[in-house]
């Protein structure tokens, strides 16, 4: 199954079987040997065995780089009610490494449980040999150890009493719909990316409380004979209501659930806008107005005479274009610094950003040793050099720069595109970024020019150094004169709590749901997540128009939003993603509980869409993905 995004198709796939199960193999190889015509040579047989062991996941706890990503996210705070939960694989075979059922390998092993905060079980980290079964109200199958398990190794377990599990426990048939596989592919069907295993929960959320989601390992821990009915069901292994059964955990997480504004659309269509560019408010102070208004903010100011002050301070991330370029290098910071008499204050923006760009290839001792070498081996050719390095980016550029070493290259390609630069120098005050807000900027290629000189300072002691740096005024290279950077800054929950955000920048200004042409469409030349909650980009071109929405292989299953005294239902959704008008009631095994009769749920899909043939989890989670939203935000001229 798929559904389509401009040019990229998201498929749903079934399951993904790995090439061998978990287990020991041996391989018997043999050949024979004889010649024809002839008996002086006897006829010989070689033979060779080899044995070899495939290592499937079993016990440990899984690391986070084997994780894409969890939803709702961890530590969130959001209104999650009518969302299923899920967790992302990075290892799309993992499901399906092991099973339920020894004779069906189709069917996964893995399952998540969502517990409220009432029926939150402990986790505990015990040894593999403590997990032997156990005696008294503990339950846990016989096992084996596997080839390269010791009784050291370390395993994460919860003890969930009998009465709260067989509630919120799906079926062997829920289960087998609880698991699928995402693979990101173009029009022609080519994959772009490394197929993505999604897991399922079978309960929705209850809203004001902390939810816990444990992935929890069932390896064949499902009744397989058929006897009374009973095939199909968990093994509680003769516990009786108050006993507790024991279950490996993975990997678990907490969320709360509180109101709809912390939703995807509430929290980007009441997002702090005001003003549209990193700037404080003038507030009335009409000598300080010429400054706030450019995005400068007044900070301490230690000269070298040891006397103190204040000093104006703007960020690369400027409130319009610059028009300055930097055509000759300066010796030391303080040249690039300028006194405002109106004001009686220094204004320390491009001094700064000098002695920074100085300081940070300093830091790095063997990229200042490289550059100081390269500069004496070069000195006769440090004219044109000059201009190489100063007027970047260094992308398309390896014609003009092919002399220089690719260590510099890229470091100056970084330092273009402000990488390694610290957070308070791009936002130097948190009242320009506020929680839950968007500032959109001008990157100040004249600030660059700064930085960038700064790091090329590295060797310039005398003043034939300096002369030998000289440059004369020229026009920025092709690729820069025709550059304009611009980006966003974005502080909000939507960046934890979606990490799968679409971004597209347009360069015409564009209002409501109106088309635009992709040819109007920008580059992305840096995405970076400066922390959790703040997203900083930057596009080639100005931008005028953004589009946030949620990556289509991560958007969220679910119902629809739940509305208190109604049924709770689920719009129909076409196998190819389209939406339906008409919608189902949801079946529960509990409603109070929240707990959702997936196989029901699939049967009355199937129904709705008028589909002839029985639902797999591929069917199912197309059919029960929420729609992806997008948010669109015009900026300010």
């Amino acid at each position: 199954m798929s559904t389509s995004a401009t040019n990229i198709k998201v498929q749903f796939i079934e399951h993904r079987q790995p090439p061998l199960n978990s287990g020991t193999y041996t391989v018997e190889v043999e050949q024979t040997v004889k010649t024809k015509n002839s008996q002086k040579i006897p006829e010989q047989t070689f033979s060779k065995e080899l044995t070899f062991y495939v290592d499937g996941h079993r016990f440990a706890p899984l690391t986070p780089d084997s994780i894409y990503a969890v939803f709702p996210p961890a530590g969130n705070l959001g209104e999650y009610s009518n969302a299923l939960p899920h967790i992302i694989l990075k290892r799309g075979t993992l499901p399906w490494e092991r099973t339920i059922k020894s004779t069906n390998s189709k069917l996964p092993w893995l399952a998540l449980l969502l517990f409220q905060e009432s029926e939150k079980p402990e986790p505990k980290t015990i040894k593999l040999k403590e997990l032997k079964p156990t005696s008294g109200n503990i339950k846990f199958p016989t096992f084996n150890y596997e080839t390269g398990q010791k009784d050291e190794d370390v395993v994460t377990v919860i003890d969930v009493p009998k009465g709260i599990l067989e509630k919120i426990l799906p079926s062997e048939e829920d289960i087998a719909l609880l698991a699928y596989i995402n693979q990101i592919t173009n029009d022609q069907g080519k994959s772009l990316s490394e197929p993505l295993a999604t897991i399922l929960g079978n309960r929705l959320p209850k809203k004001g409380e902390v939810s816990t989601v444990h992935l929890v390992a069932l390896e064949e821990r499902y009744i397989e004979e058929r006897y009374n009915g009973t095939s199909g069901k968990f093994d509680y292994q003769g516990a009786g209501p108050n006993d507790l059964i024991r279950l490996v955990s993975l990997v678990s997480w907490s969320f709360a659930c509180v109101n709809s504004k912390h939703n995807f659309d509430a929290l980007l269509k009441e997002i702090n806008r005001d003003p549209d560019t990193l700037r404080l408010p003038s507030e009335g102070n009409n000598p300080a107005k010429q400054y706030l208004d450019l995005g400068y903010v007044p900070l301490h100011h230690a000269l070298r005479q040891g006397d103190k002050t204040i000093s104006w301070y703007h960020s690369p991330l400027s409130t319009g274009q610059s028009q300055d370029n930097l055509t000759a290098p300066v010796p030391i910071a303080d040249q690039l610094m300028r006194y405002d008499p109106n004001t009686g204050m220094f204004d320390v923006s491009y001094a700064m950003a000098w002695q920074l760009g100085r300081m940070l290839t300093l830091q790095n001792q063997p990229l200042a040793v490289e550059i100081f070498n390269w500069k004496r081996s070069k000195a006769q050719d440090l004219h044109q050099i000059q201009q190489q390095v100063l007027h970047l980016p260094f992308q398309a550029t390896t014609e003009t720069n092919g002399d220089i070493p690719t260590a510099i290259a890229n470091w100056f390609q970084d330092l273009e595109l402000l990488k390694n630069v610290p957070f308070n120098y791009l936002v130097p005050d948190t009242r320009l970024l506020p929680p839950e807000s968007l500032r959109f900027f001008w990157i100040d290629s004249y600030w660059v020019d700064c930085l960038q000189d700064g790091a090329f300072s590295v060797g310039r002691v005398t003043k034939e150094d300096l002369q030998l740096n000289v440059i004369r005024s020229l026009p920025r290279s092709k690729t820069q004169s025709d550059k304009t950077i611009t980006g966003f800054l974005l502080n909000s929950e939507v960046v934890s709590g979606w990490p799968g955000l679409e971004i597209e920048g347009y360069v015409n200004p564009v209002t409501g749901i109106d088309f635009v042409a992709p040819e109007n469409k920008l580059t992305i030349l840096r995405r970076d997540l400066l922390s959790d909650n703040i997203l900083l980009c930057f596009f080639a071109g100005e931008v005028k128009t953004l589009d946030l929405s949620i990556k289509g292989s991560s958007v969220n299953c679910g119902v629809d939003p739940i509305k208190k005294g109604t049924k709770i239902t689920k719009g129909l959704r076409q196998l190819d993603g389209e939406q339906e008008t008409e919608n189902i009631e949801v079946p529960f095994r509990n409603e109070n509980l929240g707990v959702i009769n997936i196989e029901e749920m699939a049967e009355r899909l199937k129904q709705g869409l008028n589909v002839p043939y029985d639902f797999t989890s591929a069917q199912f989670a197309a059919t029960m993905i929420e729609g992806s939203p997008k948010v669109r935000f015009v900026a300010r001229g």
